[in-house]
This record gives C-alpha cells, sequence and structure tokens, in this order.
C-alpha cells in the first residue's frame, strides 16, 4: 500500500504544502485535491516542500508540473523546497529541474513570498 502525507500551512501570502512518503500513481489524486483546494482558497504562491518525499514517479513529477502550470495561471507560482534523492536524479533524468523554481529549504522559499497587500482576506486555516 502507497502511503503519503500531505499537509497544508497557510502563511500570509502563500501556502507550503508537506508531502512526505511515496507519491506515485495510487496517491497522486490526494495530492492533486489538496492543490486544487488550496488554488480554489485563493493561494496562488505555492511551496511543496518535497524533502520527506521517499518515492516519486512519473505520475507524480507529472502532477507537480500541472501544478506549477495551474499556479501560473492564477497569476502565481509554485516552487520546490528541500529537492534531494530520488525526486531530484528524476528531474535531473528528465531534464526538469530547470522547470520548477527550487530551494534547499522551506525558508529559503519564503523569501521569495510577495508581501501580501494590505486589506487582503485570507482563508482561515483548516480546523
Amino acid at each position: 500500500m502507497t502511503k503519503l502525507s500531505v499537509q497544508v500551512t497557510h502563511h500570509p501570502a502563500c501556502a507550503v504544502i508537506s508531502i512526505s512518503g511515496d507519491l506515485d500513481k495510487v496517491s497522486a489524486p490526494q495530492l492533486e485535491r489538496v492543490l486544487s483546494d488550496v488554488l480554489e482558497g485563493g493561494d496562488v504562491h505555492l511551496i511543496a516542500d518535497v524533502s520527506r518525499l521517499e518515492f516519486c514517479d512519473s505520475t507524480g513529477v507529472w502532477l507537480l508540473l500541472s501544478g506549477l502550470r495551474r499556479a501560473f495561471e492564477a497569476g502565481g507560482w509554485l516552487r520546490l523546497a528541500g529537492v534531494r534523492g530520488f525526486l531530484e536524479r528524476l528531474l535531473e533524468l528528465t531534464r526538469l529541474r530547470d522547470a520548477f523554481p527550487t530551494d534547499p529549504t522551506v525558508a529559503d522559499a519564503l523569501t521569495h513570498v510577495p508581501a501580501r497587500r494590505p486589506g487582503t482576506a485570507h482563508p482561515p486555516a483548516p480546523a
């Protein structure tokens, strides 16, 4: 059984999506739902923390690319934080490394987040 954990942390002008475990054909719909919910909730600047991702197949990479495209079309971006191991090798082999803005850590990625304009509401964090 594929195990994937996805958690979202909302910041004033972005959302950090922490992904751990295995991202593959079986588990990808879970991340797809989270990406859709976050984008529909108004966050367009996304940081995918993949530092705890153990495995990622082509379906997972395709889903990350789709999230990148959807965020861009909404006027934002998707950055990968903590790329290492299997995902790092897969991005290099497929020549997709340059498609994603990457940062060593979430803290580094947060330095790229634009300041939220005064008076802009932010969706409440899930209970």
